[in-house]
């Protein structure tokens, strides 16, 4: 079995590489997940020795070299012009640490509000700036071009995917963010639901009534905001009675699956996608077929920041039903809000190895206190 944690590209520059990959060695972790594309994020980093807190917008950590279109990352200002992944992908060389490269996709705010037209737009017509819509051709060209660059860094073992899909809902919500309404698991699906022009221009070539299906999801997310249908209605017992809207959503699986394709076709090194940030369950939430994602991938790992072992093994085993013929990997939280205590940890280490599971990712090395690394150590050190 193998380990690896996720972390930001300050936790290895500001402990120094050599001294992250030493205290890595001890807690039983020979691979970084490290973050080269990212969303906005405010890190708690109890460990680090010259900062408790860091605010960054959503950035590459690394210089985007000229092949971009009209969408382009944009560099971490913190960086002053230096590109961190060349100075992380330097060091590391001289430890036994293996890289992989942790990139956000369509999950930009940043982009978003620069370029609405790209953005999911709801039933409604408005703009969601967090999600950029992976039916827009410039999305497209944006997604193909990261991963080629990236790709070009022949340090990485793995490229793992996170949001190259179609945003959930709220996404993660927004700063100071205003919902008083309770739309429900169905409202909050339909809501973030996308009819940019882009996304109806293909279901209508699929032969949808596209007009059709939008006005269904506004009339519907508008009762449940107005209480006249319950917001905790059965998503299966609506979309039996609105087929419209399930041949509007099965689009979207294709057209992903289609891109996936332009992905494996560019990327040498092992692609890997993260299903579970809502759940497994509803990964078809985000456009995401894992049985039709997989034939393009070499493994799925499961984010399953779950409380207990029963949890996760009730991820892990609906991911095997989604999709039998994939490798999966699982992520786990060893703090707070999910693990309080070793024994846990240890208890989910001890049953993905029951099952089967070649590697595990912890979330995240710069987030979590020593305390909770030592739980790691405790937790591999039968695996190492």
């Amino acid at each position: 079995m193998e380990f690896a944690a996720w972390c930001y590209p300050w936790d290895l520059l500001d402990e120094g590489v050599e001294n992250v990959a030493d205290r890595l060695e001890t807690i039983g972790v020979s691979e970084v997940n490290l973050a080269t594309n990212y969303h906005h994020v405010q890190a708690f980093l109890p460990h680090n020795p010259k900062r408790r807190t860091l605010f960054a917008r959503a950035s590459s950590y690394f210089q985007p070299n000229d092949g971009y279109g009209r969408l382009t990352p944009v560099p971490y200002e913190g960086m002053n012009g230096n590109d961190w992944l060349e100075t992380i992908g330097d060091a590391i060389t001289t430890t036994d640490l293996t890289l992989n490269s942790w990139t956000v996709g369509c999950h930009n705010s940043r982009l978003g509000l620069e370029y609405p037209d790209a953005t999911l737009q709801t039933p409604h017509g408005d703009s969601l700036a967090f999600g950029l819509c992976p039916s827009n051709p410039n999305v497209q060209e944006y997604l193909r071009s990261l991963l080629a660059d990236l790709d070009e860094r022949a340090s990485f073992e793995r490229i793992e995917l996170e949001s190259f899909d179609y945003f959930h809902g709220r996404g993660f919500g927004w700063h100071h963010d205003k919902f008083h309404t309770d739309l429900g698991h169905l409202g909050e699906f339909l809501f973030g639901l996308c009819f940019c022009d882009h996304c109806q221009a293909i279901a209508t070539s699929a032969g949808v009534d596209t007009e059709a299906a939008r006005e269904t999801c506004v009339a519907t997310i508008d009762a449940i905001a107005e209480g006249t249908l319950p917001a905790d209605f059965d998503l299966a017992s609506w979309f039996c009675a609105h087929p419209n809207v399930i041949k509007y959503t099965a689009v979207r699986t294709d057209t992903l699956a289609d891109l996936f394709a332009e992905f494996r076709a560019i990327v040498d090194a092992d692609l890997g996608y993260y299903a579970g940030l809502i759940s497994v369950a509803d990964t078809w939430m985000q456009g995401a077929d894992l049985s039709k994602l997989s034939s393009h991938l070499d493994f799925i790992t499961i984010t399953a920041y779950e409380s207990s072992t029963t949890a996760v093994l009730d991820e892990l085993r609906t991911a095997r039903t989604l999709s039998p013929d994939a490798e999966l990997h699982v992520g786990i939280l060893p703090g707070h809000p999910a693990i309080h205590d070793p024994k846990t940890v240890a208890e989910m280490v001890d049953v993905l190895a029951d099952e089967d599971v070649p590697r595990i990712s912890f979330y995240n090395y710069g987030l979590l206190p020593e305390r909770n690394l030592d739980w790691v150590a405790n937790a591999t050190e039968l695996y190492r």
